[in-house]
């Protein structure tokens, strides 16, 4: 009987993990990150920040070195992603190669120390792994209390935008 109660229980803590993480990251997933925006936004608590992470030329790896080798370099991403976060803040993978991280406390200046973080460890990463290279575009704003956290994601998002379009016109740029 006490076999039983303890199958049963970790069953459920399984069960439990795998509705809040993604199975190939062991990142937070995107119903999990929604969640936790829900949360903080019914309990509102500014400074909030958002930061927004792409991974550039997942589908060249994919197309050129198979698909094994894109999962390998999105759980490259999820490592450095684990490893530049504390405890508190949630990192997750809110897409195939999008991810994000909720930073509770964390004003603009914290958010920008966090990037430097986050490019010493991707040339760590890279130094370690070399091919394929794990480049990551980034974006991240920081909430007001006249904007929503959904508002605060969108220009998180936006701003990633702008940073993946400036890497591929440097990328470009160098092969020319």
């Amino acid at each position: 009987s006490i076999q039983d109660i303890t199958a049963r229980k970790k069953a459920e803590e399984y069960l439990l993990y795998l509705g809040t993480h993604d199975v190939m990251t062991g990142l937070y997933n995107r119903a999990f990150f929604e969640e936790t925006i829900e949360k903080l936004e019914s309990k509102r608590k500014d400074p909030v920040s958002i930061m927004i992470f792409d991974l550039n030329f997942l589908k060249h790896v994919n197309d050129t070195l198979g698909h094994a080798a894109g999962d390998k370099l999105i759980r490259r991403a999820a490592e450095v992603l684990r490893s530049a976060f504390n405890a508190g803040q949630v990192v997750a993978r809110i897409g195939g190669d999008e991810f994000a991280a909720i930073l509770p406390g964390e004003d603009e200046s914290n958010t920008s120390e966090y990037l430097k973080h986050i490019q010493a460890l991707l040339e760590l990463n890279n130094k370690y792994y070399r091919e394929p290279e794990l480049s990551l575009s980034v974006g991240a704003h920081t909430s007001s209390p006249s904007l929503s956290l959904a508002k605060v994601i969108n220009l998180a998002d936006d701003a990633m935008y702008r940073s993946k379009g400036e890497y591929h016109r440097r990328r470009k740029d160098d092969i020319l």
